[in-house]
């Protein structure tokens, strides 16, 4: 009899707690016979939990001391094995080779596991290995969703949509995972140490082990883009480095270096104008391979007619300015800002998030100007300025009948359902708020295109007219406003953006601060006059 019998006849039959083993017998004699005792509760009750449970915990101790000696057994050195075939003696070395990896490192995983309840990272003969330093990272990526609004607060005209860049045939752009922030700002870094230190060598050599090693995981691992003898020509596009191309990077002993980024470097400096541009966004944008200058042709359309006869020649179309050139010249975007070398010593995705986001942004706001106005002989030719554009008079009034002269001054053959969402007008806030503030009439003062009133249907949010987007670029004057499908606007980009440093300079010792300067190439025109209608005659 054990005490927990002892215990449940105590709390269940009355019997005291000092009584003899006779008494106790009895009563559990008595409590069977009557049935108060089941045969099964009592088969429970005389089951020893603790004995049970000691022996388990012996079992798994046996267990862990197995697995300690067959691990011990495996990563114990064996004396090489003197097998001579044709007179020739192995190698420990010839033997480790010929050793199946593979089992050898399931064995290994299977005793950590077994022992540890886990694995770790092992090389390809099953030795334990570091892990590198972009394991660290994540390399998840999501597809990049148009947010609600634009950078300026204006509703955005993809809002919702996935990302498309429309140059590189519809490829959905990703957010960058943290790997490619941590592969571009260990990039970046290089780049400036490369250029404060005046030596590839030197200046990679200098740079924390962490970043060495994303520098050579992108290497080997990620793709490229840019020139790999510093000149015009990009022959890396979008692809692997070469063993050579490798060196060049980072060794002076090559000649002619080479010009050439992560493409995730380059997609966080583009991805912004991208998201978060009133008028890139809806543009053709076309990567550029070479040179400063590209040269196509336009061409007009040609002519048919009705009511020929017999007998009769079929009237030739006469091909003189059929066929128009159509170049485009590359312009140089530079920009520079300082940052102190403290912040040098920031983790490298801070840096890069720092540096892309800086210039992101400022590229931004100038490709949305020269998009809108720029003059086409120091930078691409905006809208405003393309000749032979239709060109509406206004008087210096704003009025829905001028409005009204400006849409249709793009003829509906223009709005093709492929690039009927880029059709807008712009134009400055002044613009914007006096085209929403024109009345019903002389003795209603309920806005005309609404105010979200009984009037109308837009509110002052909307940003938008006659069905149309209103853009807001205040590079333009007042009495500046066009309309223009935006999807006929080209923009050659050339991929690649350079960065140069230094530290040199009293100003810039005395203050240890850094000068990053940036320097991008882009070009770009309205592909076709019929394309926008502009005025630079509405109110000043």
């Amino acid at each position: 009899m054990n005490t927990r019998i002892k215990q449940w006849l105590i709390e269940t039959c009355g019997v005291k707690e000092d009584a003899t083993d006779e008494e106790f017998q009895k009563a559990l004699g008595t409590a069977l016979a009557t049935g108060k005792l089941s045969t099964q509760k009592y088969a429970e009750l005389t089951t020893d939990k603790e004995v049970d449970q000691a022996d388990e915990f012996n079992k798994q101790l046996s267990s862990i001391g197995d697995g300690i000696k067959e691990l011990t057994q495996l990563l114990t050195p064996k004396e090489p094995t003197k097998v001579e075939p044709e007179g020739e003696t192995k190698t420990k070395t010839e033997e480790k080779l010929e050793e199946k990896p593979e089992k050898k490192e399931v064995d290994w995983h299977k005793k950590m596991t077994k022992l540890m309840g886990t694995g770790i990272p092992v090389d390809e003969f099953g030795d334990v290995r570091v892990k590198g330093a972009w394991e660290g990272y994540s390399d998840t990526k999501s597809v990049m969703i148009y947010p609600s609004s634009s950078k300026s607060g204006k509703p955005h005209p993809l809002a919702g949509r996935p990302v498309v860049d429309f140059s590189e045939h519809g490829r959905q752009v990703h957010d960058p995972s943290e790997l490619d922030k941590a592969v571009a700002g260990a990039y970046a870094k290089m780049c400036c140490s490369i250029a404060q230190k005046g030596s590839r060598t030197i200046g990679f050599q200098t740079l924390p082990d962490h970043d060495k090693e994303l520098i050579h995981y992108a290497m080997d691992k990620m793709p490229w883009g840019g020139a790999s003898d510093g000149g015009d020509f990009a022959d890396i596009k979008n692809r692997l480095l070469t063993p050579n191309e490798q060196k060049a990077l980072i060794d002076d002993a090559t000649s002619g270096g080479t010009e050439a980024a992560p493409i995730v470097f380059d997609d966080l400096v583009i991805q912004t104008p991208l998201l978060h541009g009133e008028l890139f966004p809806l543009v053709n944008t076309v990567p550029l391979d070479r040179g400063r200058r590209i040269e196509g042709v336009a061409t007009g359309t040609v002519t048919g007619a009705w009511g020929g006869i017999d007998d009769t020649a079929i009237t030739l179309f006469t091909t003189t300015s059929y066929v128009t050139a159509f170049d485009t010249t590359v312009f140089r975007w530079e920009g520079a800002i300082q940052i102190g070398l403290d912040f040098m010593s920031d983790t490298p995705i801070d840096f890069g998030a720092h540096i892309t986001t800086q210039y992101g942004e400022r590229l931004l706001e100038d490709l949305d100007d020269v998009i809108a106005a720029g003059n086409g002989t120091t930078q691409p030719e905006g809208v405003i300025n393309k000749a032979g554009i239709t060109t509406v008079a206004w008087g210096g009034a704003t009025s829905i009948g001028n409005y009204e002269s400006t849409r249709f001054g793009v003829a509906k053959a223009e709005h093709r359902a492929n690039v009927l969402q880029s059709a807008v007008f712009c134009g400055t806030e002044t613009s914007y708020q006096r085209a929403l503030a024109l009345p019903v009439g002389a003795a209603d003062n309920r806005r005309l295109f609404g105010t979200g009133t009984v009037g109308g249907t837009n509110n002052y949010d909307d940003y938008a007219i006659m069905q149309r987007p209103y853009k807001i670029n205040e590079s333009l004057t007042n009495a500046q406003i066009f309309y223009a499908i935006l999807s006929r606007y080209r923009m050659y980009r050339r991929r690649g953006l350079t960065l140069r440093s230094s530290t040199e300079g009293d100003t810039l010792i005395r203050n240890n601060e850094m000068l990053i300067v940036a320097t991008a190439r882009y070009g770009g025109q309205l592909e076709r006059a019929a394309a926008g209608a502009i005025t630079t005659t509405a109110p000043a």
